[in-house]
């Protein structure tokens, strides 16, 4: 009965639709072979970029622990006691969880937190790289004590430009930062290294058994198209990018990212034998199942799409899932992102970009552990979480960092929403029952134009920085004026080099006169910024930039100078000499050679120290006292006098005033402005002006407009007047001639 025709065509049948199941089964896995290739692809570029940013980020961290250091140990007496540095170096080194920490001089002597000396622990060469780039890291060397590979940091002591103090150092073990590594390894898989940009392997998780990529390369075969060479040359350009080869049969991709450091490289590797057995074994078992295809296809088609549901669940997770805290990462929120604005717009709902940080969270990692940090995160996730209504979203997008996407009725319903949002999320108590609380600052984005989400994210960073700069402000808005300013910023940070080069930089005398006679007695220097481009440039937009960047040391300095080459000038061409007012930046405080450098300065054109008056900000005054009264003193005791600048502006106490002793004080025009229609007021400054006077310290009025208001300064005792009823800021030419005009009346 086997050779009847029924039996023939249904086994041409069966044949025919094994056959063609069998094929399509091949094709089928060749696709899923492909799609899961791709999908770990991704998460291995994913995960390699968070890796480089996280590191980065604890890179940095360790310089600024090692600037605060430096910062420290300029104190006074600070290095000569090397008992007393060491025990400062073990009290630091302890608390920051190096290894060692240290300080090496300008003659090469390094002295250890664990009390040891060497010579030239860091090399002149490493040193001038330290000055040069501000922060030096090494390769991997040997420990000096205990022969463990460990990594070595170091930042340049504060100096004057041109000197050099020594530099503050630490080294860590390479132990110490593979834990980082091990973080990024996607569910226990693949290896995580830190390389140099010539392939040398600085750090490894696992510890690699090479240590050179071109080890790997010349026993490796690249995916068509991508070769070691070609990684070579996008590293060379400090590019992003990932390859893939095959090693000992066994195929796996590497992704690469570059590091603020070093021309340095995270570089992140999975093997993709996981994806290929699976694939390969559900091919075996639906060729396998062809052999009673009626049966079992229905079957076979279920596992097969459990199977990839599975597949594609897990690589979702290694891709869009933060590992700590089970919510959305990044990747995941930015795919959500567009779909669910495209729903806020059909709704006709505004919506907010809003970036929430937790304030030093690396003091909770430091105090209470990294463990208990975690719990931290995971609860201050859940809360946030909870708080988000239908189409919200909220991701975790760094290590305390988590982004939300709300509705926005209102601007002032958000604000209050937000608020509320990080003080509730800020209460957190550990399980024992002690409470520990935390704060949030919030920066919110407004979205109102259809730009790039980066942007988005950049301007919720915006504000936030914002926020972050009051204290007290949990919230913040960004505002147009913010890119606008950091604009003009870049603009003046990149040509303020050059600018100073090439004598932009001009210097304006607005003279201090006698109120009855309007002669000149004496002038205060000031700034001008003139750009052949932009043309006068105000100095409230450039000076608060120069505060930041600390170029205006280097502006004071040159300010100095100009003054007393004009002083030296006249003193030679035997004009009137009168004082002129030179105003310093708090940042010179800082430095304990600054009174030195003056005096120095001046010598150096032998003008005499009674013709220069230090200026110095009522802010700064009050900021430091103690060192306020060091600085007053030592300026005194070189012959130079010293005033208070803009007295008034902000709260003066005038019981702490009694202990400075400066030789003038100068009324801010703002506080005067604040009396002229006032009564009461008025008579607050006549008795202020009577007990400063009282002091011994001649009195300056800022601002002088109106004869009214002189009338009135006049009345109560004030010394000089300052201000446009007697003269602007004239440029040098114009106050020698007025001085002449004074000397010589018509």
């Amino acid at each position: 009965m086997y050779k009847t025709t029924g039996f023939k065509r249904a086994f041409v049948l069966i044949l025919a639709a094994a056959t063609v199941v069998a094929a399509g089964s091949v094709l089928y896995w060749k696709q899923v072979s492909q799609r899961l290739s791709q999908d770990a692809r991704m998460a291995i570029v994913s995960v390699s970029r968070e890796l480089g940013e996280n590191f980065s980020q604890l890179l940095g961290t360790e310089f600024q622990v090692l600037s605060s250091v430096g910062v420290s140990l300029t104190r006074p007496g600070a290095l000569k006691d090397t008992q007393a540095l060491v025990v400062y170096l073990d009290k630091q080194n302890k608390s920051n969880s190096f290894t060692l920490t240290g300080y090496q001089d300008a003659k090469g002597k390094a002295v250890f937190s664990n009390g040891k000396v060497l010579p030239d622990f860091i090399s002149p060469e490493n040193v001038d790289y330290a000055y040069k780039h501000g922060h030096y890291i090494s390769g991997r060397r040997k420990g000096p004590f205990t022969g463990k590979d460990i990594l070595v940091f170091a930042v340049p002591m504060p100096a004057p430009e041109g000197e050099k103090a020594g530099v503050v150092f630490a080294t860590q073990t390479l132990d110490f930062y593979s834990a980082t590594l091990a973080a990024n390894l996607l569910h226990g898989e693949g290896s995580s290294f830190i390389i140099d940009k010539e392939g040398n392997i600085i750090i490894a998780y696992p510890r690699a058994a090479y240590d050179n990529l071109q080890k790997v390369a010349e026993a490796s075969v690249f995916d068509r198209g991508r070769s070691f060479l070609r990684m070579q040359q996008e590293i060379a350009r400090r590019e992003r990018g990932w390859t893939g080869y095959t090693l000992k049969g066994e195929h796996r991709f590497a992704s690469f990212y570059p590091l603020q450091y070093n021309e340095w490289y995270a570089l992140s590797v999975l093997p993709t034998r996981s994806v290929a057995d699976r694939a390969q074994t559900l091919m075996l078992m639906s060729l396998v199942l062809c052999l009673s295809i009626i049966i079992v296809l229905g079957l076979l088609l279920l596992f097969i799409l459990r199977m990839q549901r599975q597949s594609s669940k897990a690589l979702y997770r290694m891709g869009f899932v933060d590992p700590l805290t089970g919510t959305d990462n990044l990747n995941a929120f930015r795919f959500k992102f567009s779909r669910a604005a495209a729903a806020f717009k059909e709704k006709g709902i505004p919506y907010a970009l809003v970036l929430v940080n937790i304030n030093r969270f690396k003091a909770v990692n430091d105090i209470y552990g990294f463990e208990q940090g975690d719990q931290v995160l995971k609860q201050v996730s859940a809360a946030l979480q909870a708080e988000m209504q239908e189409g919200e979203l909220c991701c975790r997008s760094g290590a305390d960092t988590f982004l939300l996407l709300l509705a926005c009725p209102n601007r002032t319903e958000l604000g209050r929403r937000v608020d509320a949002l990080a003080l509730r999320a800020g209460r957190y108590c550990q399980t024992d029952g002690q409470c520990l609380p935390l704060s949030l600052t919030c920066g919110i984005y407004l979205v109102d134009e259809d730009v790039p989400f980066y942007i988005m994210m950049d301007r919720a960073n915006l504000a936030w920085a914002s926020a972050k700069q009051h204290a007290g402000q949990i919230c913040a808005f960004y505002d147009e004026e913010f890119r606008r300013q950091i604009v003009i910023e870049k603009r003046i940070e990149s040509t303020m080099d050059q600018a100073l080069n090439n004598g932009e930089f001009k210097i304006y005398l607005q003279p201090k006169c006698d109120f009855k006679t309007g002669q000149t007695l004496s002038a205060e220097a000031l700034v001008r910024w003139q750009q052949p481009e932009h043309g006068m440039i105000p100095p409230d937009q450039f000076i608060p930039v120069f505060e930041k960047n600390g170029f205006v040391l280097k502006l004071d300095m040159f300010m100095l100078r100009e003054t007393l080459a004009l002083l030296k000038r006249w003193k030679e061409e035997n004009k009137a000499l009168v004082p002129i007012g030179v105003n310093f930046s708090r940042l010179h405080l800082e430095d304990p050679r600054f009174i030195e450098v003056l005096a120095q300065t001046a010598d150096q054109y032998g003008v005499e120290h009674r013709w220069l008056e230090m200026e110095l900000t009522e802010s700064v005054v009050f900021g430091n006292v103690d060192l306020m009264k060091q600085v007053i003193d030592g300026l005194h005791e070189k012959g130079f006098s010293v005033a208070m600048d803009d007295f008034g502006a902000g709260y003066s106490s005038l019981n702490v005033l009694k202990n400075l002793d400066f030789d003038c004080i100068k009324l801010d025009k703002e506080f005067l402005a604040r009396g002229e229609g006032n009564p009461r007021m008025r008579q607050i400054i006549s008795g202020l002006v009577q007990m400063i006077k009282s002091l011994g310290s001649h009195i300056v009025a800022e601002g002088v407009e109106t004869k009214e208001q002189a009338e009135f300064l006049s009345g109560i005792g004030c010394d000089l007047a300052q201000g446009y009823l007697f003269s602007r800021p004239l440029p040098p030419q114009e106050f020698e001639k007025r001085l002449q005009e004074d000397k010589n009346p018509s």
